[in-house]
């Protein structure tokens, strides 16, 4: 689910990157937005923006973690220097925490040798939503972050969600109204808030289906979904034999129907013999081709 959360903050930066500025370097504007694929490495930033800053481009990097990860600080320095050295530019690191859910690691990040003595120094800004007061995000010029406020400090207060909700449905942003939907689900997951929370969402709807966000987090939802099915399928014959290994992976390349995923999982399971479950697998491939 962590990648889910990291492409809805992206998709949500994506549709007020200014709002997300007048927050992270107030006073900046943006300039364009950079390729998140670094060069030297196969890894990929959740966000690289060249920004003006004080009459000077610089680069913003941002990266979005649902909880804490122990090795945040030598993540985001490989990232910083990689993304400095490929543009000979300036960057700014900043690494928002949506949850309190495991021990945040602070800056600077720091290696040392064999002797303690220091080598590289590394200082970046980590925000931890849960200790920002929920109303910041209502001032002007920040109404692109909302849907965040339920992550925030008294976030969890019934007339805080309340009027975001109503603030986002006067201004018609139903595009955010669906990223808000997202984020609460986390704060109000006791039976009675999901209740309160479902029913409030609900005489807007319509509108948060149609809105291009609410279809890309299905998107995303359906896509993880199907990736995981997959994994489980092929971890599921490598285990037993591991020959059928490289057809299991290309008989489900092609599938896009989760629904032939599950009952292969399911098929397979009951199957007894290697030649069965080979002669199941090249079936697939009309499944395939039909969905």
């Amino acid at each position: 689910m962590a990648k889910v959360w990291d492409d809805i903050m992206k998709r949500m930066f994506a549709a007020n990157p200014q709002h997300f500025l007048n927050w992270l370097a107030p006073g900046a504007v943006l300039v364009r937005e950079l390729s998140p694929l670094l060069k030297t490495r196969d890894i990929e930033a959740d966000g690289l923006y060249a920004i003006i800053w004080y009459d000077k481009e610089v680069i913003l990097h941002v990266e979005f973690q649902r909880r804490g990860d122990d090795e945040m600080g030598k993540r985001l320095w490989e990232y910083n220097s990689t993304t400095g050295i490929n543009s000979d530019m300036v960057v700014m690191s900043v690494v928002i925490y949506l949850r309190d859910e495991r021990e945040i690691v602070d800056s600077p990040y720091i290696q040392r040798l064999p002797n303690g003595e220091p080598v590289h120094a590394f200082f970046y800004q980590a925000i931890k939503l849960w200790e920002l007061p929920a109303e910041l995000f209502f001032r002007p010029g920040l109404e692109g972050l909302l849907p965040l406020v339920t992550l925030m400090r008294d976030g969890d207060r019934y007339e805080i969600a309340e009027a975001m909700i109503e603030r986002l449905a006067a201004s018609r942003r139903f595009d955010l109204l669906a990223f808000a939907y997202a984020f609460a689900g986390l704060t109000f997951n006791k039976r009675h808030d999901y209740a309160w929370l479902t029913e409030r969402f609900a005489m807007y709807k319509k509108e948060m289906e149609d809105s291009w966000t609410y279809q890309g987090i299905l998107q995303e939802g359906r896509e993880e979904g199907r990736e995981a099915l997959r994994e489980t399928l092929i971890s599921l014959i490598a285990m037993r034999y591991p020959t059928l290994s490289d057809l299991v992976k290309e008989q489900t390349r092609l599938i896009k129907d989760i629904s032939v995923l599950r009952q292969a999982v399911i098929k397979v399971s009951a199957l007894q013999t290697a030649g069965e479950i080979e002669e199941y697998l090249l079936s697939l491939c009309d499944d395939a081709t039909k969905n």
